[in-house]
């Protein structure tokens, strides 16, 4: 970290070199892990680089991004060096209170937090997403980015590059199902960013395994407060995510609280055909409406 400081954090029992084991994970633990395991392979590395740099076996390296493990300051500063991530030492402050946070929630309100969920939708090979308020920022266009962060107040807006980083690319191989209610297709402030929007939309189900369903507004299906995301990890782990204008991590009885709104949303959504046809319908008629 800048100047080679260390913080002065209160530590736990420590049970591993500079960690605690958790028989259970908790959501901030899971969060960070997976946070930190994503930063590794942007990179390049192997868990036994990460491990020789934080002095662990790669086993227990292994456990720490599982979230079984939650590091100590002085490991997670030895990381973000690693990794190269510049910050000030807040950000170490920010990851240890996540991950010794405990319990089924973790709340993500500082500034990075957009990063921190993009990093760990990187890590993810299954993700099932819905939302009632706008397209989520996985499948977003520039230009619809640029709206919706010009109209949308929230506490700490992400920098630019962060922004254009998030989406996936026009050829991703992630397993992606979208639920968006019908109301996200009537809200279009600029009919020309909505038909680009939908044209993309439909690109990625043509050429990615992405499936996009509506959930049609007469269904009385209960929205999520912003975008819900149940984001599927490795070794099988699950991750579920409410994001509006932060981020909140669950795990076990919130998460499947969680789970249950998208079970509902996946059981009352139209069929693949009927929706692909709204949004093929929704995007001729944007296109009409920009070319007036």
């Amino acid at each position: 970290m800048p100047g080679g400081s260390t913080l002065s954090l209160p530590s736990a029992p420590v049970t591993r070199p500079d960690g605690d084991v958790l028989v259970v994970p908790s959501a901030g633990a899971q969060m960070v892990g997976t946070y930190l395991r994503a930063q590794r392979r942007r990179r390049g590395l192997l868990l036994r680089d990460t491990a020789r740099a934080i002095r662990w076996t790669s086993g227990a390296t292994a456990q720490l991004e599982a979230g079984h493990t939650v590091p100590s300051a002085s490991v997670l500063e030895r990381l973000l060096k690693l990794y190269e991530i510049p910050g000030p030492d807040d950000d170490v402050r920010r990851l240890w209170e996540l991950a010794h946070g405990g319990g089924d929630y973790a709340v993500d309100i500082d500034p990075g937090w957009f990063e921190r969920v993009a990093a760990c939708e990187f890590e993810a090979d299954r993700i099932i997403t819905f939302s009632a308020w706008g397209i989520p920022h996985l499948v977003q266009t520039e230009g619809y980015a640029t709206r919706w962060w010009t109209n949308t107040p929230v506490g700490h807006v992400p920098p630019p590059d962060a922004i254009a980083a998030r989406p996936l690319t026009g050829d991703h191989d992630k397993e992606l199902v979208l639920l968006l209610e019908e109301t996200v297709l009537l809200r279009r402030t600029d009919s020309a960013v909505m038909a680009e929007q939908l044209d993309h939309l439909l690109h990625l189900v043509r050429h990615t395994r992405t499936s996009v369903r509506i959930v049609p507004l007469h269904a009385g299906v209960t929205p999520p407060h912003g975008a819900l995301t149940v984001l599927g990890l490795p070794n099988g782990r699950c991750l579920h995510v409410e994001e509006a204008a932060a981020t909140v991590y669950c795990t076990g009885r919130p998460a499947a609280r969680l789970q249950t709104v998208i079970d509902s949303a996946l059981a009352a959504a139209l069929p693949v055909a009927a929706s692909l046809d709204l949004i093929r319908q929704t995007r001729a008629a944007c296109a009409r409406e920009a070319a007036r």
